[in-house]
């Protein structure tokens, strides 16, 4: 992975995408904690509160620091109102990302992804990934809009920087 540094920002036609503040704890964490958003996220809590927002804040900036991970909260240019986040781990590029219910289904986290993808390949990562459960036909249906191929019957998504490929597990 290159040294370049890691994007403050990422705008996209609705949204920027910027590193968590303490000050964004209360409008994002009952998006996180809603159990329809929670429940499809490995490693997030539940029920998820403000020390849970706290907490990971503090781990983000970090993982940030450290160049472990990018991860962005994901605010409405317009009024700055979090909508979601979204992030790569750097060691393997593994994405993960969330929306708030009330800002399903209107191409957020299209355009977070579409954001994401050309920063991370940009820092060098040869290939992005993202586990989703088997019945999160959301995620699949947005996996495959943006451009990743299905590894395996793991629910495993891959996208090639410079080309594209499917993969089986013996070749990943």
């Amino acid at each position: 992975m290159t040294g370049a540094p890691l994007p403050e920002r990422l705008d996209t036609a609705r949204l920027t995408l910027r590193p968590f503040r303490l000050e964004d704890v209360e409008r994002f964490a009952p998006l996180i904690g809603e159990w329809e958003v929670a429940r499809w996220l490995a490693r997030v809590p539940h029920p998820y509160g403000p020390e849970d927002g706290r907490a990971w804040i503090a781990l983000a900036a970090h993982n940030r620091a450290e160049r472990a991970s990018l991860d962005l909260l994901a605010v409405r240019r317009g009024d700055s109102q979090p909508v979601g986040g979204i992030g790569v781990i750097l060691a393997d590029g593994e994405v993960g990302y969330w929306l708030g219910q009330p800002h399903q289904g209107v191409g957020y986290a299209t355009e977070m992804l579409r954001a994401v993808i050309p920063a991370a390949f940009a820092l060098g990562l040869p290939r992005l990934w993202a586990r989703i459960a088997p019945d999160n036909h959301r995620s699949r249906r947005l996996l495959d809009k943006v451009g990743f191929l299905p590894l395996d019957a793991a629910n495993q998504y891959e996208l090639t920087a410079g080309r594209w490929r499917f993969l089986t597990p013996e070749t990943a």
